[in-house]
């Protein structure tokens, strides 16, 4: 019994191998998109970006503080 166990994990084993050699040849394979790609020189401007702030007035709350001397 535990040699029918220590093969199926040995066989789970080498598939995983197997797949992840197997998505890593279609990583490579997969044609670059050329038309994304700036020539060099050329300026892209993108205007729908947001402007994300690194803080919020509303989150914040007053602290009362007393300064000791």
């Amino acid at each position: 019994m535990r040699d029918i166990v220590w093969t199926i994990i040995a066989i789970w084993i080498i598939w995983k191998i197997y797949d992840m050699f197997k998505s890593m040849s279609k990583i490579k394979t997969q044609p670059i998109n050329r038309n994304n790609q700036s020539k060099e020189g050329e300026i892209k401007i993108d205007k729908n970006v947001k402007l994300k702030t690194h803080f919020n007035p509303n989150d914040a709350e007053y602290i009362d503080y007393e300064e000791i001397k």
